[in-house]
């Protein structure tokens, strides 16, 4: 049973209001709306992944001059498209006429990403200085992602700032990819963790694309987290690295409740979790001699963060002040 019918059954609603209700249910529209976004978002990685590979099996008879030469002229034309129908630049955000426009920039940017790849890959066009041909495409990304109001092509441009520092971003490569067992690779993320955080933040107090902060939070925070508990567990200042896990956790919950975002908060609970579940069973451990003892004790904290867990869940809403 349905709302309306619920309502006309308890006499709330008569039944000319009833049927009212059922004829504009029946022939409201039906938006379509994020399913064609994923649509075309979807097109343009396939034709992108079927070029690359139209060209890799090719390759001997097209030639790469020529191969070079036609993502050259793709990109430049997505380009002249974007900024010929651009509209002026404005720190809010900007919402263009055309539903294509967002799709074209992206693919520009993309081809843009291959042409440099490839010219570096086959003419060694920047040397031994690979970290060049990184920071082209990422400077460019980031003027693209703010004069465009694209945040597709800020994500590129973060991403190709961590390649160019060395880091994957994602959160599974940050995991597979990253070479966590050195300290200067831990310190370089938490660095530009801290870099991107403050950049987010920056924006939004001078209300400079203000919408672009859950892009830089959205990678930043993964980033922050991942580095500071792999340094929790694995180097001497074991308390320095839980106490900025710790401001970690508060600043991203303080944000998650101003923003009313359930990811960061979700974000912020389980790496959390993982820091202080990571703390007390070491503190367990050093107990040594007292095994019955420790038992107990981690039974009892299993349990009791089982329960906190489940709380979480149920008041999830009350915490982030939603109120349906």
């Amino acid at each position: 049973m349905n709302e309306s019918t619920k309502l006309h059954t308890e006499g709330f609603i008569t039944d000319e209001q009833l049927k009212a209700i059922q004829l504009y249910e029946e022939n409201k529209p039906l938006s379509v709306h994020w399913e064609l976004r994923t649509i075309l978002y979807l097109g343009i990685l396939l034709l992108t992944s079927g070029i690359s590979i139209l060209i890799y099996l090719n390759i001997d008879t097209i030639g790469h001059q020529a191969v070079l030469a036609i993502i050259a002229a793709a990109c430049a034309g997505c380009f002249y498209y974007t900024y010929k129908n651009r509209l002026p630049y404005s720190n809010g955000e900007t919402n263009h006429a055309s539903p294509f426009f967002d799709y074209i920039m992206l693919l520009g940017c993309l081809l843009f990403g291959i042409f440099i790849g490839y010219i570096q890959f086959q003419y060694n066009l920047f040397g031994l200085h690979y970290g060049i041909a990184t920071l082209i495409p990422t400077v460019l990304f980031f003027y693209c992602a703010y004069l465009f109001d694209h945040k597709g092509v800020l994500s590129l441009a973060i991403t190709g700032l961590a390649g160019w520092v060395g880091l994957s971003v994602t959160p599974m490569q940050l995991l597979n990819n990253n070479d966590f067992s050195s300290s200067s690779f831990i310190y370089s993320a938490i660095i530009l963790g801290a870099i991107i955080t403050a950049t987010a933040y920056y924006c939004d107090k001078k209300n400079i694309k203000k919408h672009f902060s859950f892009t830089y939070n959205n990678f930043s925070s993964n980033m922050l987290f991942v580095a500071t508990l792999v340094a929790l567990f694995s180097e001497p200042l074991k308390l320095l690295s839980f106490i900025l896990l710790a401001g970690l956790c508060f600043y991203f919950i303080r944000y998650a409740i101003q923003q009313q975002s359930f990811l960061f908060l979700l974000l912020s609970v389980i790496y959390g979790y993982i820091g202080i579940t990571y703390c007390i069973f070491s503190g367990l451990d050093n107990l040594g001699s007292a095994e019955e003892f420790t038992f107990l004790l981690g039974t009892f904290y299993v349990f009791a963060s089982c329960g906190g867990i489940i709380s979480f869940f149920i008041y999830y809403k009350k915490i982030l002040g939603i109120k349906k």
